[in-house]
């Protein structure tokens, strides 16, 4: 009997598709990644076009890294590591920091949603990173532990804190929940 669970199965098969350099499974890798990468892109930089420029070279970055990725952690995992640090990357080089308030409420976003925005904007770094992989990504405790480099421990107790952390946040600034 096959252990492999067939989900493992089609993933482990477009890998060795990637791996064998086949421009089907490329396609089919980008069209299953980019609408969630872009989605998480969005969420982390200041405007469509740095999301769009970001992603793509992370899809660059992801052509470089794939001949040594041993498939150990999921595709998502792997292409989501590629996209944090170049985020990472694109703040390092960034001098002049857009609002994102003053875009967001130009878009016609409520009120409440940018205030929303701010409070989570203004949470550190990782605790925002771990919330967004968590909840607007849907990566797993493993998945953002592999994607940040660090245990599964310390990253479930990173994840309690990121909560605890944002909850106090909405709370100063205002909102009811429960």
């Amino acid at each position: 009997m096959d252990p492999v669970a067939p989900g493992d199965r089609s993933e482990a098969e477009l890998l060795r598709r990637l791996k064998a350099g086949d421009q089907q499974a490329w396609a089919e890798f980008v069209q299953m990644m980019t609408p969630r990468l872009l989605n998480y892109l969005r969420r982390n930089l200041p405007t469509m076009q740095d999301a769009e420029d970001v992603l793509s070279e992370t899809l660059i970055a992801a052509v470089h890294a794939l001949p040594s990725f041993d498939g150990k952690a999921s595709l998502a995992t792997f292409i989501f590591s590629l996209a944090y640090r170049k985020i990472a990357d694109f703040y390092r080089k960034r001098q002049d920091v857009v609002e994102l308030s003053d875009q967001r409420a130009s878009a016609g976003v409520t009120s409440k949603a940018v205030e929303f925005e701010e409070v989570i904007d203004r949470l550190p770094e990782t605790t925002k990173q771990v919330l967004l992989l968590r909840y607007h990504v849907g990566l797993n405790v493993g998945e953002i532990a592999q994607v940040i480099d660090r245990s599964y421990k310390g990253t479930e107790s990173l994840l309690s804190r990121a909560r605890q952390q944002l909850r106090e946040a909405l709370e100063d600034a205002g909102f009811e929940y429960g």
